[in-house]
């Protein structure tokens, strides 16, 4: 990996989630993944990470695995970004589950990427099963892959079982303590002098969790649909995580599925020269100023095309169907500057006339149109 990579960095963003998976292995991926899934996909970052425990996994046949693996796979293809995975201990019940994961995802079971000026490093705490250790191999690829790094702007490190023990002796901490340790002090000395590694992001624990350890955030994010472990108050709650880096400033948004929605009129199929998207934001305190990305217009095939909307928003691509369509993606911020009464029911009466005033009341509208221009 050439060094000079890191020379360019520009503002990204992405979303990071975990702990996905059924409450069995007879049920389907939850029904808050999938939301959440629309709701990464609407705010469209660059790429998103899981965590891990994708799948249920215990008690599973190989054929009973494969099915979990395909509906897991057929929830995120409306995803038109990259998409990485980290192991998880649901992943490798058996010694056959570190083959499935890494055959029926094409995922290694460690590895590293580069995104803009920021490096990415994957982990596996459950090495060939759920109670696995984490190897002296991988250890050694981690010290290699460290210091392959030291120019990067940013370090962001993944794994699905945390690395302390943050709640309770040995509940959420690797069963390997000599080897945690080790790792624990081979961040923190790299860090020490190269200052770059900037969060560690897990899972395994259901529940939303952040603290920083010797200049470090470690955060927990296991809200993405297997059951909760806490109460609310305590960081059990469904959620998933954007981030946004701006050279080497790093911010984190969490954000709750389902908050947001955006509905096409009429419908988005290709045959109106002119559709709205209709964004509903029920929690404006949130998800006010967030700009969306993955708002995608299935118009006409036209010489060009307008976009016009109540907030700020613009054409940022247009791809050509092989049929007699295209793809128009609109960018759009999420904003309603005027949140009286009024304005509101101005905003949403013509579209949502049947909605009750105590329901418009509680949500901003945000309309966004594009016209083909032939």
């Amino acid at each position: 990996m050439s060094l000079a990579f890191f020379g360019f960095s520009k503002q990204f963003r992405f979303v990071v989630f975990g702990d996905n998976r059924p409450f069995n292995n007879q049920d389907t991926q939850p029904a808050v993944f999938k939301e959440i899934v629309k709701n990464v996909e609407w705010i469209h970052p660059d790429f998103v990470v899981d965590v891990g425990d994708l799948i249920y996994g215990y008690g599973a046949d190989a054929q009973q695995v494969r099915r979990e693996y395909t509906n897991f796979l057929k929830v995120i293809k409306d995803l038109n970004m990259p998409f990485y995975t980290i192991v998880g201990n649901h992943e490798v019940t058996s010694m056959v589950g570190q083959k499935d994961y890494e055959t029926l995802l094409n995922r290694p079971l460690y590895y590293s990427f580069n995104h803009d000026g920021s490096h990415f490093t994957i982990l596996d705490t459950n090495v060939n099963f759920a109670e696995g250790k984490f190897t002296q191999a991988q250890y050694d690829w981690l010290v290699k892959d460290l210091k392959s790094a030291t120019s990067a702007e940013n370090i962001f490190i993944f794994m699905h079982k945390p690395l302390h023990e943050y709640f309770a002796p040995d509940k959420t901490a690797w069963s390997d303590k000599i080897m945690a340790k080790k790792v624990d002090s081979l961040i923190n000395e790299f860090n020490s002098k190269h200052h770059n590694i900037k969060i560690v992001f897990q899972g395994h624990e259901h529940l939303y969790w952040k603290t920083k350890l010797n200049g470090i955030t470690y955060m927990i994010t296991g809200g993405a649909g297997a059951p909760l472990d806490e109460e609310p108050q305590k960081g059990g709650f469904y959620h998933f995580i954007m981030v946004t880096v701006n050279g080497t400033r790093v911010e984190t948004h969490v954000f709750l599925p389902g908050y947001f929605n955006v509905e096409y009129r009429p419908q988005n199929d290709g045959k109106s020269n002119e559709v709205s998207a209709v964004i509903e934001n029920r929690l404006p305190s949130v998800y006010n100023g967030l700009y969306v990305k993955g708002l995608k217009f299935i118009m006409p095939k036209a010489s060009s095309y307008e976009v016009k909307g109540n907030v700020p928003c613009k054409i940022w691509k247009v791809v050509q169907n092989n049929d007699e369509t295209s793809d128009v993606w609109v960018e759009a911020k999420l904003e309603f500057n005027d949140l009286s009464m009024k304005s509101l029911l101005k905003a949403a009466s013509s579209i949502f006339s049947s909605n009750s005033l105590e329901s418009i009341s509680r949500a901003v509208y945000n309309v966004i149109t594009v016209s083909a221009k032939f």
